[in-house]
């Protein structure tokens, strides 16, 4: 199985969902994190059939994620957890490039797990929202706007709030409608 590298995950996840809200520090806590075992599968997009989700336990409560689109695949940590009720995903970059100098900082990504049957239905965090929403109120959750050209739009946001600024944050926009993306849905391969 061929592995990419954090940034070609992120490529891949961006053709699926937009550009992907990135964290330097997860979204969960130990004590959020469930073991959720209908998520272990493989699971083939709805809409793209070439887009499959494998979900295989790894230890108590951890998950070993295999993306995979367009013949190239990605490996990455997957942990299920609660937060006041509602559930997430939080997908770990693990795999990095020894030739990348510097090397890139692995990165946490948030989905909300809306139902888990008879499909996968999970919906992102909105990056643009996101960027609009920090534009305007750049102390509401602490951020790195990282240049990556010449352009405004080629500027990049990643989260460096830590766990609890981040919970806090996520729970505090539960309910508004922009902070989250349009759902996607995952059906299980029997």
């Amino acid at each position: 199985m061929k592995k990419l590298t954090a940034g070609l995950l992120a490529i891949a996840m961006v053709l699926l969902t937009g550009c992907l809200v990135t964290s330097v520090y997860p979204f969960y806590n130990d004590k959020d994190v469930r073991f959720e075992p209908a998520l272990v599968g493989t699971w083939t997009n709805i809409t793209q059939a070439d887009e499959h989700w494998s979900f295989a336990r790894s230890g108590t409560n951890m998950y070993q994620l295999a993306y995979s689109s367009e013949g190239k695949t990605a490996v990455m940590e997957s942990r299920f957890f609660k937060l006041q009720e509602e559930s997430f995903l939080d997908l770990f970059t693990t795999e990095l490039k020894d030739d990348v100098e510097p090397p890139p900082i692995p990165s946490h990504f948030l989905l909300r797990v809306l139902q888990t049957s008879p499909t996968l239905k999970m919906a992102p965090l909105n990056y643009d929202w996101l960027v609009e929403t920090l534009a305007k109120k750049p102390k509401a959750l602490r951020h790195h706007i990282i240049a990556m050209g010449n352009k405004p739009e080629d500027q990049r946001l990643v989260l460096t709030a830590d766990t609890p600024e981040l919970q806090s944050f996520v729970i505090k926009n539960l309910k508004t409608e922009d902070a989250w993306k349009a759902p996607f849905e995952l059906k299980k391969v029997p």
